[in-house]
């Protein structure tokens, strides 16, 4: 755990300086209602680093930073001039056209890139676990020269309309969004931007009040996100990204209860996951009895969880014939295991293997790896065997239970069928 932290707390740190400044200007284009900017702005930083990558310029250079800076710059005086544009189509959809084009641009640039497709997925998803202290004595002065700024002119700023006011917004704006996009990518910087704004802006009215939610949800969910990354071997963006999806979903489900009323909330809630319920077991009763060699994932689950279900619809010979797969599929892993450790501490050990034993531990993987599937297919068959027997039963009395589970009101019901 400590050298966990000690390997993820730079990272973490540059996440806590982004949720910073992207959760403030979160609550400003909630306000203007100009959602996707933060998309269009760092898609034309990412179209600026395309062109300097074309150029040769390594990613992190200075050089790559001024093209990206200089194209968003660019952009910010066009969406400056969005807002007269606004009157007869919406600022939202000029918005999305820039972010499209931008998007469409970088394509074409690196279509014939040797290295196209990685640098994509650089611009998209970024690499955060590969910054640090280097980076936050970069951006922590940006990011404070920024805030400055708008703390000062904040009443000038809040005023839309004036050409000059709304450049210097999307002007900062897009300072802070190209040195965001170099750091965590296209995607990450809109769930920066956007996720704990909302968070805060669903349960506060006040810009400070709102700003303190704003922060407190963004850094507990980017912590939460480095944490499930670490523990499962994920990609560091993606598992932060979905790590903001969650906690706006949390976020959304908690609201009723906390500004609404709560009795309701449980109410519904509790009906609502009735029907989920339901829904779910008629499903699956009906796959069941249309398709039963099929994937059946609710049965599969139950008994994964409970293996002795399976006695329940398995003759003797059955249950005594999946056993024996199980138990002949367990002792191929562990021999294939233990080839594999062989293998692994002859090499720490600096005891290389020779070519001939080599082969023959590739040989004998394989095989126990062949073996192991045919065993798997013999439970499979088995099982399927075993479901298309019973599956007239078993799925009229998961649809039974799917009717009890739903909540139908059965006394109005019986009542409209009597009269």
């Amino acid at each position: 755990m400590i050298e966990a932290i000690g390997f993820l707390w730079p990272s973490f740190l540059v996440a806590v300086c982004l949720v910073g400044i992207h959760a403030y200007f979160g609550i400003q284009v909630l306000a203007r209602n100009v959602i996707f900017v933060d998309l269009a702005l760092a898609q034309i930083a990412a179209l600026g680093a395309t062109v300097a990558f074309m150029l040769g310029h390594p990613a992190q250079s200075l050089a790559t930073y001024g093209y990206s800076l200089s194209f968003t710059l660019l952009a910010a005086v066009l969406l400056a001039f969005t807002r007269a544009w606004a009157v007869r189509v919406p600022q939202e959809a000029l918005i999305g056209v820039i972010y499209v084009v931008a998007a469409a641009a970088s394509i074409l640039l690196i279509d014939r890139a040797p290295q196209g497709a990685e640098h994509l997925k650089q611009i998209l998803t970024g690499n955060i676990l590969t910054s640090g202290l280097s980076e936050i004595a970069v951006i922590v002065p940006l990011y404070l020269a920024v805030g400055l700024v708008h703390f000062l002119l904040r009443h000038r700023l809040a005023k839309a309309g004036s050409l000059f006011w709304e450049f210097v917004f999307y002007a900062t704006f897009g300072m802070v969004v190209t040195s965001s996009v170099a750091l965590a990518g296209v995607l990450l910087v809109f769930s920066f931007l956007i996720i704990p704004a909302a968070i805060g802006v669903m349960f506060a009215s006040t810009l400070r009040k709102q700003l303190v939610i704003g922060w407190v949800a963004g850094i507990l969910t980017s912590a939460a996100g480095f944490a499930v990354s670490f523990a499962f071997d994920l990609p560091t963006g993606a598992a932060i990204l979905c790590a903001f999806g969650t906690a706006l979903a949390l976020a959304g489900l908690a609201y009723p209860f906390v500004r609404g009323d709560r009795l309701a909330a449980t109410r519904i809630t509790f009906s609502a996951a009735r029907w989920v319920v339901a829904a779910v077991i008629a499903g699956s009763a009906i796959e069941l009895a249309v398709a039963p060699r099929a994937d059946q994932p609710l049965l599969d689950m139950l008994e994964q969880g409970l293996p002795s279900l399976r006695h329940l619809y398995f003759t003797k010979a059955e249950a005594s014939a999946y056993q024996d797969a199980i138990e002949t599929a367990e002792r191929h892993r562990l021999a294939a295991e233990r080839l594999i450790e062989q293998e692994r501490r002859s090499r720490t050990q600096g005891e290389a293997l020779d070519e001939t034993t080599v082969q023959r531990i590739s040989s004998f993987l394989k095989s126990y790896a062949e073996m192991r599937k045919g065993e798997q297919f013999v439970m499979g068959e088995v099982r399927a065997r075993a479901r298309e027997r019973i599956r007239w039963a078993v799925g009229a009395a998961m649809l039974a239970l799917a009717l009890l589970i739903a909540p139908l009101r059965w006394r109005r019901m019986c009542g409209r069928f009597a009269h």
